[in-house]
């Protein structure tokens, strides 16, 4: 199974880890760390985490309040964000076309 981010999710996880990065000295490696094992377990098992809204998916990352949010396309895994919890529910819901 092909492995794709959404542009706007990659820069959800870059600029949560810039500002981990501004707090305690390594706490954007820990981020990172955190939601690297999270779309690896995805990738692992993709249908662990179950369904909603639809054809979404969504893990939590240990430790940080975000959820990484997929879809399973096909034959490819789709990140489609990296949500910090506090956020509004489904802003990013547009981002994945059919």
């Amino acid at each position: 199974m092909n492995l794709r981010w959404d542009d706007e999710a990659e820069l959800e996880f870059s600029e949560a880890a810039v500002y981990y990065y501004f707090g305690e000295p390594g706490l954007d490696e820990h981020f990172i760390r955190s939601v690297e094992e999270a779309v690896e377990t995805i990738v692992q098992d993709p249908l662990r985490a179950r369904e909603f809204d639809g054809r979404y998916r969504k893990l939590n990352t240990e430790i940080f309040p975000y959820q990484v949010i997929y879809a399973i396309v096909d034959d490819t895994l789709w990140i489609v964000a990296v949500m910090h919890q506090s956020r509004k529910p489904g802003y990013w819901k547009g981002r994945l076309k059919d």
